[in-house]
């Protein structure tokens, strides 16, 4: 089985380490949202940056534009000097080009050097311009430099005749010089914060995942022999502080179930120690010497006893194993509980005689409730074997059964010697009696109420003691009606 199992588990554990652990997610998913949000608002600064710089040169054209309107309007002087007064004009980061043209696209000046640069527009274009202004135009000069123009027509009030029209362009060249260096300095500025948000989320990550880290290595110490150890979960966080409390609950109730497995073991190991070394002392008496058949006979049935408290005592052990590991597996069926309660009253009938004790039975035949009708007699017949056990000669046992606002109480209550107050609380464990002295007894082996209690618990129920020495003992099942 192993062999075959290991190349599973081989593979199992290949696969934990292939995967990617919390704290690299968490590394990544921080680095990429925040570089994600820095990206964003880097490329909207920068479209806004080139949108400004856009609208700046627009708004410097267009008063240029305006400008020499102005001049070709009201001023006589030489049209050659106009563009010469519009140069000096105009911003030293930005040469500006300007060309007045007739009515057949013809230019009657322009500015020094914009014939190589920019060509003149057609007659058609001339004659498309539906309004005054033309929109803003982006072209290239013919040496490569970006330009942007604009197209008006001039109606001087001092110059009558046909249309002109003046074309004015502007080179942006120093912009995208600028725009490059922006650019180089962001895409630095974005590798750095790459970086800067890689690290922060390593740091955020380990930071966050260290608390989960101490509560596996604290999980990794955890032995059969160190259930004892607990979480820390002073300065966790609230997620962490109430995974931590669980796991720490988780480990008493592991802890309480090892410490009662222990004396479970312990009390097993005692209770099948004294019927064997009963049965080994008779039959090395027996094989000592000869002896009659009689004797043989004596200590045959003193071995047979002894057996039978083996057998008793397997069988019940047995039943409280599979009760705890069984889930409800119960035959339910709908019984008169008065009826059964006669019918272990009947069984008893002539023990108790024997024992010189009363038994009797007050239960209305209106009481019915869905359970098991075997364990619910053996339950019952515990109590009531229990009872007679403490009961002297001339005492009372009496079984009572009523509804109840939880279901039904099916009551066992006797004239006993009773039960001490600081025992109580214990009466219901495996193998705990109250009395030490007995439990000789074949069928005494502290083990009657605990199988009571788990009948009970398998019905959706529970068991309830009142005591009080040198009066008696009642106890009280009280189970659900139906399941």
């Amino acid at each position: 089985m192993s062999s075959i199992n290991a190349p599973d588990k081989a593979a199992d554990v290949a696969g934990r380490r292939r995967s990617m652990s919390i704290a690299l997610r968490l590394t990544l998913w921080y680095a990429v949202s925040t570089f994600a949000v820095v990206l964003v608002a880097t490329a909207a600064l920068y479209w806004s940056l080139v949108k400004a710089m856009y609208n700046e040169d627009v708004s410097d054209l267009a008063d240029n534009l305006d400008y020499a309107r102005l001049l070709i309007r009201s001023s006589p002087e030489s049209q050659s000097a106009l563009a010469f007064r519009l140069q000096s004009r105009s911003a030293p980061r930005s040469a500006i080009y300007l060309r007045l043209l007739d009515s057949d696209a013809n230019p009657l000046t322009e500015s020094p050097g914009m014939k190589e640069e920019l060509a003149p527009p057609t007659k058609e274009e001339l004659a498309t311009l539906g309004s005054i202004q033309s929109n803003p135009h982006r072209s290239f000069s013919r040496s490569g430099e970006p330009l942007l123009s604009l197209l008006a027509r001039v109606d001087g009030e001092k110059s009558p005749g046909p249309p002109r029209y003046l074309q004015i362009a502007m080179e942006r060249g120093h912009d995208e010089q600028f725009l490059v260096r922006y650019r180089a300095h962001v895409w630095f500025v974005l590798g750095l914060a790459l970086v800067v948000c890689a690290f922060v989320g390593h740091l955020i990550a380990r930071t966050g995942m260290r608390p989960i880290e101490n509560i596996g290595r604290a999980a990794a110490r955890i032995r059969a022999t160190t259930l004892h150890e607990r979480i820390e979960t002073r300065g966790l966080p609230a997620e962490l502080s109430e995974l931590a409390s669980a796991f720490n609950d988780m480990l008493d109730r592991l802890d309480q179930s090892f410490r009662h497995i222990s004396q479970f073991s312990d009390d097993v190991a005692h209770e099948l120690r004294t019927p064997i070394n009963n049965l080994r002392g008779e039959i090395e008496v027996g094989l000592s010497k000869s002896r009659s058949a009689e004797e043989y006979r004596a200590v045959l049935e003193s071995c047979q006893e002894e057996c039978g408290r083996l057998s008793h005592l397997v069988r019940t052990l047995l039943f409280l194993a599979r009760s705890d590991t069984a889930g409800d597996g119960l035959q339910r069926q709908k019984i008169n509980v008065g009826e059964e309660l006669r019918k272990i009253e009947t069984y008893y009938e002539a023990a108790a005689a024997e024992a010189g004790i009363d038994l009797e039975v007050a239960a209305p035949g209106s009481v019915h409730a869905d359970l098991d009708r075997t364990l619910f007699q053996q339950a019952v017949g515990n109590l009531v074997a229990n009872a007679m056990t403490y009961t002297p000669a001339g005492g009372h046992v009496r079984l009572a059964a009523k509804t109840c606002q939880s279901g039904i109480t099916v009551s066992v209550s006797d004239t006993g010697c009773g039960i001490a107050p600081e025992h109580l609380p214990r009466v219901f464990e495996r193998f705990y009696r109250a009395d030490p002295a007995r439990g000789n007894s074949a069928q005494n082996v502290g083990l009657g109420l605990a199988v009571v209690k788990s009948i009970a618990q398998r019905h959706g129920g529970h068991v309830e003691i009142d005591s009080k020495v040198g009066r008696g003992t009642e106890v009280r099942l009280i189970l659900p009606v139906s399941a």
